[in-house]
């Protein structure tokens, strides 16, 4: 399986989770091939409204693309959406970071797993 399609897997394993929820969730297909700003998800449920960038990784340790998280932010302000990153770790499940959160390193972003303990929500600390 690529990487591509372990990432489409990951984005329509949570769009199912929050559909279980109640929430109405949306896919943005090829989000991350786009050369505008988008996101992977947006969700909603009556006031609350998220754009969701979702990531997956098998290690301890996921690497970001400035640029992309600079430009998913931009959009997530330009619709009034908060947004959120969801990154997924092999057998330790979802976590969900603000902005802030974002571990800033000398040539990008990530977030690794100690991170996610202790600064990443889980689903029902969030939504």
């Amino acid at each position: 399986m690529s990487n591509k399609e372990k990432g489409a897997n990951a984005e329509r394993e949570l769009l199912h989770k929050f559909v279980d929820e109640g929430y109405m969730c949306v896919r943005i297909a090829g989000s991350g091939l786009l050369p505008e700003p988008s996101c992977d998800l947006i969700v909603g449920k009556f006031n609350k409204k998220f754009a969701i960038e979702c990531k997956s990784v098998k290690g301890h340790i996921k690497y970001l693309d400035k640029d992309q998280i600079e430009r998913f932010i931009i959009f997530s302000e330009i619709f009034g959406l908060v947004p959120v990153l969801a990154v997924r770790f092999n057998r330790q499940g979802w976590y969900f970071f603000d902005k802030e959160d974002i571990k800033k390193t000398q040539t990008g972003l990530a977030v690794s797993i100690e991170l996610a303990q202790e600064k990443g929500k889980r689903f029902g600390e969030v939504f």
